[in-house]
């Protein structure tokens, strides 16, 4: 059994250092799988129980591996409100991610603000930001969004939740 748990250590450190995050996602609940299962035979020759504890593992997995996503895309919504909390409409930024843990791989784009919603108490700015893909197998890209940022004890905020969707799924 212990050789089971390494293994299945070893794997989800391969994965997580790969940095994508499909493949972190769906190789992680295999190797839970795996570790699922050479845990419940040390534990039961129930099938029933086996079953369960091996489901239990993988769910465990997947949603540990989903927290550190929603995580990672948190900051990377935070660095962007940063960047573009103190420009002037039509101002425009480059911003960047930099990952503690390799989960994703980092991105870098650029940042602008397309209009001021409100000021004073409420302080909130539109932006357009982008996410540049660089020159690999293809042409240089750049995929845009559009979202909200909101002034709150002196920093600046992600404020919304639906345009940007999209691009990081349900797991904000």
């Amino acid at each position: 059994m212990k050789r089971a748990c390494w293994a299945g250590a070893a794997v989800a450190l391969a994965l997580a250092s790969t940095g994508c995050s499909s493949l972190l996602a769906e190789g992680g609940a295999a190797g839970a799988g795996i570790v699922g299962g050479a845990l419940a035979s040390a534990v039961t020759d129930n099938a029933g129980v086996a079953a369960g504890i091996g489901i239990g593992v993988q769910a465990a997995t997947r949603a540990g591996i989903q927290y550190g996503q929603r995580k990672i895309h948190g900051e990377a919504q935070q660095q962007i409100a940063r960047v573009a909390g103190p420009l002037k409409v039509g101002q425009v930024q480059p911003w960047q991610t930099v990952h503690a843990l390799p989960l994703e791989p980092e991105e870098a784009g650029r940042v602008a603000v397309s209009r001021v919603i409100s000021t004073g108490e409420l302080d909130c700015k539109e932006i357009v930001f982008s996410v540049d893909r660089s020159a690999g197998e293809k042409l240089p890209s750049s995929a845009f969004y559009i979202a909200s940022i909101c002034r709150s004890s002196g920093r600046w905020d992600w404020a919304s939740a639906e345009p940007a969707t999209a691009r990081w799924g349900a797991l904000q």
